[in-house]
């Protein structure tokens, strides 16, 4: 797990180990071409809304009602929305400012 520069390996829970194939996600960077500022905040986008929608979906609101998942695991997806909020602010402003620079 490397934070600094954002790589981080697929978690590990309860001894079941999750990988990007077994959930369905591919890295985008696999071919080693660099990602631009607004295709960062256009996949922190998409993933937001993602997580939003499963946070609001009546099943998972049911496995938390219903205690079959711990309770704090609807604190940690609002904490995952509130984080991934603040890394696309600071990206929008990346973007702002490239984009006032390109329309100079």
């Amino acid at each position: 797990m490397r934070i600094a520069n954002c790589l981080v390996d697929p978690p590990v829970w309860r001894g079941a180990k999750l990988n990007y194939q077994f959930i369905g996600m591919q890295q985008h960077n696999s071919s080693n071409i660099a990602m631009t500022p607004i295709e960062i905040l256009k996949e922190f986008n998409s993933c937001y809304l993602k997580i939003q929608a499963i946070a609001q979906d009546e099943n998972w609101l049911l496995l938390i009602a219903d205690k079959k998942i711990d309770p704090e695991a609807a604190t940690h997806v609002g904490d995952i929305l509130h984080y991934l909020g603040e890394a696309m602010g600071c990206v929008e402003e990346v973007v702002e400012i490239k984009f006032n620079q390109e329309s100079k």
